[in-house]
C-alpha cells in the first residue's frame, strides 16, 4: 500500500510554528499536523492563523489536522462542567483555526488524568458526554473529530475504557492511534478490536519500553512490521503523522532522516 506521511509541528514546542515551516519544507515534508503548545501556535490569535495560512500556501505544505490544546484545566472528563466547557471551547477554537488554513481534522485527548479506582467511571461518563457535544459541533463545521488513544496509565488508556468513550459517537468520528501510547501498555491489538474502521489517523513515534519518548520510528522497541500489517489489514487510508521530539540541531536533517526511515519500515 501507499501511505500518506505528514509531520507534527509540535516537535519543537518552544519554537513558533512560523519559524519552523521552512525546515520541514527542506526535509521534504509536504503535509503537517499543527501543534498548539502556548509558545508554538495560538489558535485564538487570528493574526497568527492568517500568517500561518499564507506561509503554508507559499511552501505548498498541506495542513491536514490540528492537535487541540489539552492538559491542566482543559480536560473533557473533568467533573466540573465549567472546566469541561473550557476544554470544548479550546478544541472548537482549534477546529476553526485549522479550517481557516485549509485543514479538516482535529485531534483531541478525552482526558489526561491518571487512573485511580475512584475516578474511572465518572471520568469516562463525563468524557463521553463531552465528545458527543463536540462531535455534533465539529460536524456543523465540516471538521472531522479524532479521539486519540491515551497512555496506558491514564483513564481511557485500556481498550475497554476507550470503547466506552467512542462507541456512543457518530460513525463519522474517528480515532487516532498513537503508536507509543498503544504499545507501551501492549494494547495495540486490543485497540484495533475496539476501533476497527474508525481508525483514521496515526501518530507515529517510537519508545524504549518505559516512557513516551517520541523517538523516530526504528529508534526504539516497537514492532513496526506488526504496525504495518495491522494497517494493511484495516485498509487504512488516513495520514501517518510523525509526532516526534526534535533535539537541538538541524530540524531539516532530523526530520528528513525520520521520514525516510518511517517510509522504509512501513513499506
Amino acid at each position: 500500500m501507499t501511505w500518506r506521511f505528514a509531520a507534527s509541528t509540535g516537535c519543537s514546542m518552544d519554537v513558533p510554528v512560523l519559524n519552523m515551516l521552512e525546515g520541514l519544507h527542506q526535509a521534504g515534508v509536504t503535509a503537517v499536523e499543527l501543534g498548539t503548545p502556548p509558545r508554538h501556535f495560538d489558535p485564538w490569535r487570528h493574526d497568527q492563523v492568517r500568517q500561518l495560512g499564507q506561509e503554508l500556501r507559499r511552501l505548498e505544505i498541506q495542513p491536514i489536522a490540528i492537535h487541540a490544546p489539552f492538559g491542566g484545566l482543559l480536560d473533557l472528563s473533568d467533573p466540573n462542567p465549567h472546566h469541561r466547557h473550557a476544554a470544548m471551547g479550546a478544541i472548537l477554537a482549534a477546529a476553526s483555526a485549522v479550517r481557516d488554513v485549509g485543514g479538516s481534522r482535529v485531534v483531541v485527548h478525552a482526558t489526561d488524568v491518571v487512573r485511580t479506582p475512584q475516578n474511572v467511571n465518572e471520568r469516562l461518563s463525563c468524557g463521553a458526554a463531552s465528545l458527543i457535544v463536540l462531535a455534533r459541533a465539529c460536524q456543523h463545521m465540516d471538521v472531522t473529530l479524532l479521539v486519540e488513544t491515551p497512555l496506558p496509565h491514564l483513564v481511557g488508556g485500556h481498550p475497554d475504557e476507550l470503547a466506552l468513550l467512542v462507541h456512543q459517537l457518530d460513525r463519522r468520528v474517528g480515532v487516532c492511534f498513537d503508536t507509543s501510547h498503544a504499545t507501551l501498555g501492549h494494547h495495540w491489538d486490543g485497540f484495533v478490536e475496539v476501533v476497527g474502521d474508525r481508525l483514521m489517523h496515526v501518530h507515529a513515534n517510537d519508545h524504549r519500553g518505559q516512557f513516551d519518548d517520541h523517538l523516530p520510528p526504528g529508534q526504539g522497541v516497537i514492532d513496526w512490521r506488526h504496525i504495518r500489517d495491522t494497517l494493511v489489514q484495516l485498509e487504512f487510508g488516513g495520514w501517518i503523522v510523525l509526532e516526534l521530539g526534535c533535539p537541538a540541531g538541524s530540524l531539516a536533517d532530523y526530520m528528513r532522516d525520520a521520514l525516510r526511515r518511517a517510509q522504509e519500515l512501513l513499506a
